[in-house]
C-alpha cells in the first residue's frame, strides 16, 4: 500500500513525477517531516546512498523557520538500491538531482520554498489517501499519517538481518537503542505459544 500512496500523488491534477519519490524515500529513509521538507541536494550521496540530515523546517503560527534537526543532532541516514516492491529507488534519486542545483530543495512546496505540512496534507497527501482507500480510523482520520511511513523505515530496517538494533537507532536519529526498542519492537500476540512449540519436550524428561 505505501508504493500504491507513492503512486497517486503523481496522479493528481497539476502534480509533478517526484511526488512518488518523496514518499517512498521518506518511507525507507526514516526522514521526519522536518527534515524532508529541509532537504537540499547537496544533503545527498547518490553513490553511497547516504543522506546528511543537519536541519529541520519546524512550522509556527505565522512562519516557518529553520533549525536544527530534533535533539539537535546530526546524523546521517541511508536509503535502499530498491524498495521491498521493486522500485528503483536509488535511478529516482539520481534522476531528480540531475533536475536540480546543489542547493535546491529536493521536494519544495509548489510555489517554490518550504512545504508547510498541512498545505501537503490538503493538497497532496488526502487526495492521494483517499484515491487508494488508506486506512482509516473509526473518527474518519488516517490511520497512517505522514510521520508514519517513518515507521515503515524502521519496520523494514530492522527485519533486515545485517542489520543491529544500534544501526537503526543511529539512522534513526534516536538518542538511545532504548528510544528504538520502545516505540518499533513489541511483543506479539503469539509469543506464549511460539514459546511452548519451541520449548515443548517429547519422550522421557530426564533431569538437567
Amino acid at each position: 500500500m505505501v508504493h500504491a500512496l507513492a503512486h497517486a500523488p503523481a496522479q493528481l491534477p497539476c502534480s509533478v513525477w517526484w511526488r512518488e519519490l518523496e514518499i517512498l524515500l521518506v518511507a525507507y529513509s526514516g526522514l521526519r517531516w522536518g527534515e524532508h521538507a529541509a532537504l537540499t541536494a547537496d544533503r545527498i550521496d547518490p553513490t553511497r546512498r547516504r543522506i546528511t540530515v543537519d536541519r529541520q523546517v519546524i512550522e509556527t503560527r505565522s512562519s516557518l523557520k529553520l533549525t536544527l534537526p530534533k535533539g539537535r543532532r546530526r546524523r546521517v541516514t541511508m536509503y535502499p538500491a530498491a524498495t521491498p516492491g521493486g522500485v528503483d529507488l536509488a535511478a529516482l534519486v539520481e534522476k531528480r538531482l540531475a533536475e536540480i542545483a546543489p542547493d535546491d530543495l529536493v521536494f519544495p512546496a509548489p510555489m517554490g520554498g518550504w512545504a508547510r505540512r498541512s498545505n501537503y496534507g490538503r493538497i497532496i497527501w488526502d487526495p492521494a489517501a483517499t484515491s487508494i482507500d488508506w486506512p482509516q480510523k473509526s473518527d474518519g482520520r488516517w490511520a497512517w499519517t505522514f510521520h508514519l511511513l517513518r515507521h515503515v523505515f524502521a519496520t523494514w530496517a530492522l527485519n533486515q538481518p545485517d542489520l543491529r538494533l544500534e544501526d537503526v537507532a543511529r539512522l534513526l536519529g534516536h538518542s538511545s537503542t532504548r528510544v528504538t526498542q520502545d516505540i518499533y519492537i513489541h511483543v506479539a500476540d503469539d509469543l506464549y505459544e511460539r514459546f511452548s512449540a519451541a520449548t515443548e519436550q517429547n519422550g522421557d524428561l530426564r533431569p538437567v
